[in-house]
Formats: C-alpha cells, structure tokens, sequence
C-alpha cells in the first residue's frame, strides 16, 4: 500500500464536509469502537480521557499553565482545559472548524490578524485559537512558549514527509521544561486506507524527534482492534 497525503485544502474541505474523507476512502467504523465507549453513542465527541487522566503533565494542582493544542479542530478538550483556569492556544488550518467551535459552545470572540494567521479570541475565558498553517506559526506570533503541548490525532495525520519540519515547529514553541504529551494509535494491520491518520511506531517517534527530544511511553489504552499510546516527549537539555 502506497500513502496518500493530504494537502492543506483537502483538510478544509474534511472539515466542511463533516468527516467525509477527500479521497474518498473508508475507514470501517468498528475499528473505532473504545471498548469503554457510552453503549448508546460510542462515537459521540468526548474530551480525551487521557488527556484527563494525565492533566498534571500539562498544568499541576492550582496552577496556571499555556498549553497548546495542535491541529485542535474543534476539539472539546479545548473547552476542558479551559474551563480548568488554564491559558489554551489551539491552531488548525479550517476557519471552518475554529469558528463552528466558538459558536458551538456560544463563546463571544474577537477577531484580529497575525501576520498570515486569523485569531479567534473569546471573550469569557483565556482561549485564542490560530487559522492558519502551523509550520509558519511561531512563539512570537502566539504569544510566546507554552508550558506543555497535548498532541492527539495530529502528529500521526501530518504528511510524512513533513515530519521532521513538524518536530521543528513544535520544539520552538516549547520551553526548555516543556511537556509535550503525544497520543497516537497502532493500527496495525488493520489499516487498510492510505490516506492519514496513519500508524506510528517507536522507530518513527525516534527519527523524527530523537535528535532533538526524549521520550518514553508512559500510558496505553486498548480499543476494540487497537491501541491508543501516550508518550511523553522533553527537549533535550
């Protein structure tokens, strides 16, 4: 099976057309199944339950934290996060889906510009998410770095061969203490597409962040024909 890779419109378009893929491929919808779904919706948006269980890698007790959620969409664990107390930076291509999360959840927003970035600001909570490429969003243009990054479904659907550039761009909007809290799926031989999401095994985490990162797998949660893999990444010192 040869891969086939997304271009930037083609993610807008994914948006816009509520989940339908624009090549046209299947992803058979039992592979989706979390074994500790709801039985009367298993596949209804829910806030990462890892991202809770391990919440103190991202912001300790009582404590403020910029935490940066990549290709975010319109995510709900940017509500969570926010309705913790915590200062939340999302960036996704769609405007689309920015702008259906504000109005989804009836957040009163500002809208400014930075550089080639549109800024979806709310007005009730500390949330400011970016439209725009995330490859040319810097710490600068976002308010400087962030204090923990929570990377779920977006490392594993970059281009392939944007990885390393994707390793680049997320180390420079991180501290030298950063935590950047990966969570990808094995698939396995059940994969069967060849667009993304794709599989991602520790000898991809490692040529594409070994150079400048450590890591280790800290959590694994099973689903019904596959595993969900959260790994902990740190600059190296």
């Amino acid at each position: 099976m040869t891969d086939r890779e997304w271009s930037l419109q083609e993610w807008d378009d994914w948006w816009q057309k509520t989940g339908e893929r624009p090549d046209e491929e299947k992803i058979d919808s039992e592979h989706h199944h979390h074994e500790d779904a709801e039985e009367d919706d298993p596949y209804a948006p829910a806030v990462n339950k890892m991202l809770m269980k391990h919440r103190r890698l991202c912001f300790g007790e009582g404590e403020i934290k910029r935490i940066f959620l990549t290709f975010c969409g319109n995510s709900l664990d940017l509500k969570w996060l926010s309705e913790e107390g915590q200062e939340v930076i999302g960036n996704d291509y769609s405007t689309f889906a920015l702008e259906g999360f504000m109005k989804e959840h009836k957040l009163e927003y500002d809208v400014s510009t930075a550089d080639e970035f549109q800024v979806y600001k709310a007005k009730s909570t500390n949330l400011a998410l970016y439209a725009g490429n995330f490859f040319k969003l810097t710490p600068d243009l976002c308010g400087g770095q962030v204090d923990a990054i929570w990377d779920t479904g977006s490392f594993q659907s970059a281009a392939i061969a944007d990885r390393k550039t994707y390793a680049k761009s997320v180390a420079a909007l991180m501290k030298p203490c950063s935590n950047y809290l990966l969570s990808v799926v094995n698939f396995k031989d059940l994969r069967t597409w060849k667009g993304p999401p794709y599989t991602i095994t520790d000898e991809i985490i490692e040529e594409t962040f070994g150079d400048i990162m450590t890591w280790k797998q800290i959590d694994s949660a099973p689903w019904a024909d596959y595993v969900e893999r959260i790994v902990l990444l740190q600059l190296k010192q």
